[in-house]
């Protein structure tokens, strides 16, 4: 799995007051934790981090770059992302350092490709999971789960068991369901029949000023 490299500074753990005036720098307070690092306060540059992970989905495999060398070249997940209740603003952030001989436990977001056979009979593509729980190396993780939906037809779903995972990850729960073809529902076809009827029986111009004309 590729990495992306994120450059952090090492910090002075503070109160509440010195972490707002760090994001009031544009600058977002963090720490890394893991084996072997017993928690390590770092800043990263709130801008820089969202132009290196903000497109991404999913768990990635980071490696943080600092000229603290408690935590330069360590390869970490983001773990925990706090936000600002009101303004949804990152307060905080936690990376969680890996051993890449370690197998880990992780939610990986599903990809789903394809125009169900279902959905092109009127049927409706229901997802039932967007991420699902697997277990690999921190090198192994993908990007994604890509899962191949177009041959499902109206009532069909798909499981765990249904899908290829990516080399080397695991998954415990086979019998799952990810996503499944529903059939229109009675309420939709109801209001498509009743806006069929009511175009049918609405008066055109020229009906009605004949009926004007016969009233006259």
């Amino acid at each position: 799995m590729e990495t992306v490299e994120v450059p952090v500074e090492a910090r002075q753990a503070g109160n509440k007051r010195d972490a707002g005036r760090l994001r009031r720098n544009g600058k977002l307070p963090g720490v890394v934790y893991g084996r072997g690092t017993g928690g390590f306060a770092v800043q990263v540059d709130d801008l820089e981090l969202r132009r290196r992970v903000g497109h991404m989905e999913g768990s990635h495999l980071l490696r943080l770059k600092s000229e603290a060398g408690a935590v330069d070249g360590k390869l970490v997940l983001i773990k925990q992302i706090q936000y600002n209740p009101v303004t949804h603003a990152i307060n905080h952030i936690d990376f969680y350092e890996v051993d890449v001989s370690r197998k880990i436990t992780l939610m990986v977001g599903l990809n789903f490709v394809g125009r169900p056979e279902g959905v092109v009979h009127g049927g409706v593509l229901q997802p039932i999971m967007r991420e699902l729980e697997v277990e690999c190396l921190p090198l192994d993780i993908p990007a994604e789960i890509e899962v191949d939906v177009s041959p499902l037809e109206i009532g069909h779903s798909l499981k765990v068991a249904d899908i290829t995972l990516p080399p080397n990850v695991i998954n415990h729960t086979p019998e799952q369901t990810l996503v499944s073809v529903l059939a229109p529902t009675v309420s939709t076809l109801d209001e498509e029949e009743r806006g069929e009827g009511e175009a049918a029986e609405e008066p055109t111009e020229g009906a009605e000023e004949s009926a004007d004309q016969t009233g006259a």
